[in-house]
């Protein structure tokens, strides 16, 4: 009965869900602590699952609904060589491009992911996103999505170099789980776009170090197939905003300090993406009392030679009022130059919202969003979204 109700979540839903890195500052927990790929996202390992199996605001033990969860001991099976999980979300929005858009409920993202280590030194691990499938490559919400990736992680050894070939996404900056966030988008007059798309995802090769508790260091080469969809403008004329031709070149590196006994978490990195004339450069921070916040800072450059470039900012305040009510308050920053355009695009955006775990699996997430930009006063919206994850 469970398979089958988690089976028809998945199967009305739609995109990707990634990893928090909110709840790594508060935890103390870096991303391949809790998921089975070295960037985050994806599959959660079982420290990853056993983390939130029993957190709601109606635990799994109440007797209205404790049948459901009879069974659910974890999420690994044939004594752990197989891990299954799985997101979907469900949003209701309006658009800010215009006062009289309408609100639309809309299933937003779903992935399904499984993980299988045949020998201890290597894993497959993959996604399907079924929605993109259902949808066609011709009417995806997002240039460069995937319906689905997959990838071999060889490890020899947690102290050594793992290697990690396949389909799956290059990794940069840090893996937020909500695509409207400033990081990798920028604004223009009315309208919001984004350039790294949910469930991005390019066929290549990345090497990861993990040895040390408070280092981490990523850097990969991959083609440039999804990355080339993506077209921008700058101010006459619209292109791709990568020579597909040319291989996509990454590099990331992420300190995790702790102090006072582990109880202030930190981190502090950068990453950069090169191909050919466009590049993408981040700079990312973010500093938790384990088991209070966690205040999070990014900045991100997104620059193509002579023809485009814009800067984010973003700044979130994360409070853990108990195990299952997380409020927070976003302020964001865009500034957005089309050299052939006249002048430069300034847009701030405010958020206050929630993450609330109702039930075990199942998360409600409120938010009402301030946009203000170069045009005449600004224009405010109330978001919520149901989030179930397993």
């Amino acid at each position: 009965m469970k398979v089958a109700v988690i089976i028809a979540v998945v199967l009305f839903s739609s995109a990707t869900a990634f990893s928090i890195p909110q709840f790594s500052a508060i935890s103390g927990n870096r991303c391949i602590n809790c998921h089975v790929a070295p960037s985050g996202g994806g599959v959660r390992n079982d420290l990853g699952w056993y983390s939130w199996y029993d957190v709601g605001l109606v635990p799994r033990t109440n007797d209205l609904f404790s049948w459901f969860y009879d069974k659910d001991s974890s999420n690994q099976f044939f004594n752990g060589k197989l891990i299954l999980g799985m997101d979907t979300r469900i949003q209701s929005t309006r658009s800010f491009n215009s006062e009289a858009s309408v609100r639309r409920t809309f299933p937003m993202q779903t992935s399904f992911y499984s993980a299988y280590t045949p020998i201890p030194e290597v894993t497959i691990e993959g996604s399907v996103n079924l929605s993109t499938i259902a949808l066609g490559s011709d009417n995806l919400p997002y240039p460069g999505m995937r319906p689905a990736a997959i990838s071999a992680i060889i490890a020899p050894s947690f102290s050594w170099p793992s290697l990690r070939v396949g389909m799956f996404r290059p990794n940069i900056g840090m893996r937020y789980d909500d695509h409207t966030m400033a990081p990798y988008s920028y604004t223009l007059a009315t309208q919001r776009r984004t350039v790294i798309a949910p469930d991005w995802s390019e066929l290549g090769a990345e090497v990861s170090y993990e040895g040390l508790k408070w280092l981490s260091l990523q850097a990969g080469v991959f083609s440039s197939e999804g990355l080339s969809q993506v077209r921008i403008s700058d101010g006459i004329e619209t292109f791709s905003v990568v020579n597909g031709n040319q291989p996509t070149l990454t590099a990331r590196a992420v300190l995790w300090p702790r102090a006072f006994n582990d109880k202030l978490n930190m981190w502090f990195g950068g990453s950069y993406l090169q191909n050919n004339d466009f590049s993408i450069t981040s700079a990312f921070s973010g500093i938790g009392l384990s088991d209070e916040f966690s205040l999070m800072l990014d900045y991100t450059r997104m620059h193509y030679d002579d023809r485009f470039s814009s800067e984010s900012m973003m700044a979130e305040l994360m409070y853990s009022a108990s195990t299952w009510f997380f409020p927070y308050v976003r302020a964001e920053r865009y500034y957005t130059d089309q050299y052939r355009a006249r002048g430069t695009y300034l847009s701030n955006s405010a958020t206050i919202g929630a993450q609330i775990f109702l039930m075990p699996y199942i998360e409600l997430r409120p938010e009402y969003r301030i946009w203000d930009t170069w045009m005449t006063g600004y224009t405010s919206r109330w978001n919520v979204q149901l989030h179930f994850f397993y």
